[in-house]
């Protein structure tokens, strides 16, 4: 039996909370937060990253690599 490393690509869904005047505003500051790692060790809040509930997406385009 031989054995694979593949990738794939996940599309999921994420968020955050900003505080902003605007709309606009808020979305600037969204942008420059981080994505919070999926092994997250409970110290990221989602007033500072993009936080994941759960993972909702479906592997596409897998590929060996």
């Amino acid at each position: 039996m031989t054995k694979f490393r593949l990738t794939a690509n996940v599309t999921i869904s994420v968020y955050t909370e900003v505080e902003a005047e605007t709309l606009e505003e808020a979305k600037a500051i969204a942008e420059e937060r981080d994505l919070c790692s999926i092994t997250n060790t409970g110290g990221d809040t989602e007033d500072e990253v993009w936080m994941c509930d759960e993972l909702d997406g479906m592997p596409l385009d897998i590929e060996q690599c």
